[in-house]
Formats: structure tokens, sequence, C-alpha cells
């Protein structure tokens, strides 16, 4: 989810694309392409185009009715081997669950997340991959023989593959993540590790709010 503030000043925002230009220079400029949780509120996927770079903002599980969810088994809508950096708000699965198919995609470069989210990414992603793997299983024990064996969306071996690539961050530490591109995380108070990922490059700031929680939680600062 884009915070709205943000969004309220776009100058242009076609087909799921928003481009935002500098007050200077028209070659100044980031373009944010919406690849999920847009027009349905599962699937949390945002691309910035920024300085020469290519940063994906959450890549998440599409949740619902099984039409909606076969829907994780198609393509991404984007070459991932030429995605840069990968930034997770937080570990819900409707904003982390397709990373594993994202590196089985040809992703390579490093997932930057809270603490707490980088914490918590193991547990969410294995826990969804046993659930994947289990779905499967039972499928293939219910199928006929002129039916295809069915396939999980990955595996927990998948999922291992994803850990070495994850940079643990503070809340309010700004600093470079690519060449001209500069991130920092805020508290969000949805869950522990929850972020507004803030971006700068270009000298535009973009800011996505993520999930927003409620005040007076628990164990949770107010956002």
């Amino acid at each position: 989810m884009t915070d709205p503030r943000a969004c309220a000043n776009l100058p242009e925002v076609v087909a799921g694309c928003a481009t935002l230009c500098g007050n200077d220079s028209q070659e100044q400029r980031m373009r944010v392409h919406f690849h999920g949780a847009a027009g349905e509120v599962t699937g949390s996927m945002h691309l910035v185009e920024a300085a020469g770079r290519r940063i994906l903002i959450d890549c998440g599980l599409i949740q619902g009715s099984p039409d909606a969810e076969a829907r994780n088994f198609a393509a991404f809508s984007f070459d991932a081997a030429a995605i840069d950096a990968l930034v997770l708000s937080h570990a819900h699965i409707d904003h982390v669950g397709r990373v594993p198919r994202l590196l089985m995609d040809g992703f390579r470069g490093p997932i930057h997340a809270q603490r707490a989210t980088a914490d918590l990414l193991p547990i969410m992603l294995m826990d969804s991959a046993s659930l994947q793997e289990g779905e499967a299983e039972r499928a293939n024990r219910r199928r006929r023989p002129n039916q295809p064996r069915a396939m999980p969306l990955y595996t927990r071996e998948d999922v291992r593959d994803v850990f070495p690539r994850v940079r643990a961050l503070p809340y309010g530490e700004r600093g470079e993540i690519l060449p001209g591109v500069e991130l920092a995380f805020r508290d969000a108070g949805h869950i522990l590790g929850s972020a507004i990922v803030e971006l700068w490059a270009e000298g535009r700031k973009l800011v996505f709010s993520g999930a927003l929680g409620m005040k007076g939680t628990p164990i949770l600062r107010d956002p």
C-alpha cells in the first residue's frame, strides 16, 4: 500500500505507473509501477525505477479464492533478474510470500528489511513453504491418472536460498543501498518490524506506508 500523502501530488498516474518529476528538470524522475495490492488487498508489490536502478518494494502472496491464489504461479510482469534490490515493509505473508519465487526467477540482489522483520522472515517463509508442500502432496493423493502432478509454489529448500541475501537495518538509520539510492525505515506500529519505507533518489523522496498499525496496541509503538 502506498502512502496516500505521497500519491496526492503525483503529476502522472497511468495504467498502474506513476512518474515523479523534479521541479528543475524533467530528467530527474522516479517511476513507480504497481504490480500488486492495487485494486485488491493482498499481493503487495511495487517496482521503483530511480537513478538507473530498479528497486522492488514487497513481494507478497496473493490470497483469497482458489482462482486468486492460482495467480501466484504466474510469471512476474517484470524481469526478476533485472531487479537490483528488494525492500520489505514487514513480514506478513501478503508482503513477503513470493520472495522465494523471485529468486527462483533470477533475482540475485540484496533484501533489505528492518531487524525484527529479518528475524521473522525465516519463520514466515518456512511456514508458508510447509503449507505449499502439504497442499501439493494432498492434491497428488487425490489426482486422477490423466492429471498432471501438483507442484508447490516453492519448497523449504527454496526458502533457504533467501536468507543469505537479507540485510537487517534498524529504524531511523538512513543509508545508501544502491548508488544514488538511499533508504530509511520508520516504525509503522503494525507488527514487530513493520516499517514505513522512505526512499531518496535524484532529488526526490518517495514514501510507502506499508501497513499502519492502530494506536494503543500492546508492545508496539504508535505509528
